[in-house]
């Protein structure tokens, strides 16, 4: 394990924090079986602090560095809400429009863009199928690839009924974002949220930002040895496809909180119309949460935070923000798919690493009084 800190706590109570939390990060790998860790939490006034543990390959000759890049997963649904805000802002298109308006697709025409940004389009789920049989992620996936795994579930509620996750909302709006600003998905993310924000190690819709990677595996019939997925993200268009390391990810969140803003995107304005679950969402991960635009608010450590949780196929991320008390954490951890054992999500308690990684951020935070 490795701490990197811009600061030293001031309080026996926040050093106390930290030193406990370090052994948090650390559990992940010695006990957990996860290839690497990274957790960065930010406090206004007080400074940044670095926590990693683990390597960046499975050969564990490198050990993850505190800027290094990883999947974001769902936070890319942040990203790509911000886009089309700022889109419909310029009367590009309009939030309320029926989706079909900008793409010729068979879904039901009273989902709007709206629906797609705040999961409450009751589109079928396309990860459902695809993960169900662990698919080759080396074969790259087209967008309308991904829906023909998702349509034929049906239509799974009314649209605008409730919040519940849904993957395939999100590839409609990425190629929403195609057909509108008329060049790919990635580039305009690039040159509306990436640029103005001065991002250094960011990217989306499958541009692979240059910087050491916290890198992930997975086995996969027929190859001889785990294959490196790190930047295999094509499955994820739209819904999950970000890379990132955890200054640009804080940047990105923490820029909602900014009057300075270059975007000129507050956390009003993603959060001015919230939805919440039904008693019985479709997806288990969507009870107990609401949603705006690309957004969501959970009270991992008793506040109110506001942030988006990230999984793909070999990484779990999450950023998150307090805007009352001015913190930010943003978490990482990578592993190797398909190694025996317990699973996966067994692997990385994410409830445990984001309540204590929020009140490690409190303590630290409390030294500024």
């Amino acid at each position: 394990m490795t701490v990197h800190s811009s600061f030293q706590p001031a309080s026996a109570a926040a050093a106390d924090a930290l030193v406990r939390f370090e052994r948090v990060v650390d559990d992940l790998v010695d006990r957990l079986g996860n290839l690497g860790a990274l957790v960065a939490i930010d406090v206004e006034g007080v400074g940044r602090v670095t926590v990693t543990a683990g390597h960046s390959n499975l050969e564990r000759t490198r050990e993850i560095g505190p800027g290094d890049i990883f999947q974001i997963g769902s936070q890319s649904k942040t990203v790509a809400a911000m886009t089309l805000l700022l889109m419909a802002r310029e009367g590009l298109l309009d939030l309320d429009a029926p989706a079909v308006s900008y793409v010729d697709l068979p879904i039901d025409p009273r989902i709007t863009v709206r629906h797609l940004l705040m999961n409450t389009s009751g589109l079928g789920e396309y990860t459902t199928a695809m993960f169900g049989v662990r698919p080759d992620v080396r074969i790259p996936f087209a967008p309308r690839d991904l829906l023909a795994l998702a349509l034929p579930q049906g239509q799974l509620f009314e649209p605008g009924a409730c919040f519940d996750y849904s993957n395939t909302g999100w590839v409609v709006a990425a190629m929403i974002i195609e057909a509108v600003g008329g060049k790919p998905y990635g580039a305009t993310v690039d040159a509306r949220i990436v640029q103005p924000l001065g991002l250094k190690a960011s990217g989306f819709g499958g541009l692979i930002p240059p910087g050491e990677r916290m890198r992930c595996y997975m086995s996969i019939a027929g190859a001889p040895a785990p294959v490196d997925i790190s930047g295999e993200v094509s499955w994820g268009f739209g819904a999950g496809d970000g890379l990132c390391n955890a200054r640009d990810a804080i940047a990105i969140y923490a820029s909602l909180l900014r009057p300075d803003s270059p975007l000129g995107i507050s956390l009003h304005d993603l959060t001015e119309r919230i939805a919440k679950p039904s008693a019985t969402p479709h997806f288990a991960m969507s009870l107990g949460t609401e949603y705006g635009l690309g957004i969501e608010r959970r009270a991992w450590a008793g506040s109110d935070v506001w942030g988006h949780p990230g999984s793909t196929l070999g990484a779990r991320t999450s950023t998150w923000i307090d805007p009352e008390r001015r913190v930010a954490v943003a978490t990482a951890a990578t592993t190797h798919v398909g190694q025996p054992g317990p699973g996966d999500d067994i692997r990385y308690p994410r409830a445990q690493l984001f309540a204590t990684a929020l009140n490690t951020a409190y303590a630290l935070a409390a030294d500024r009084r």
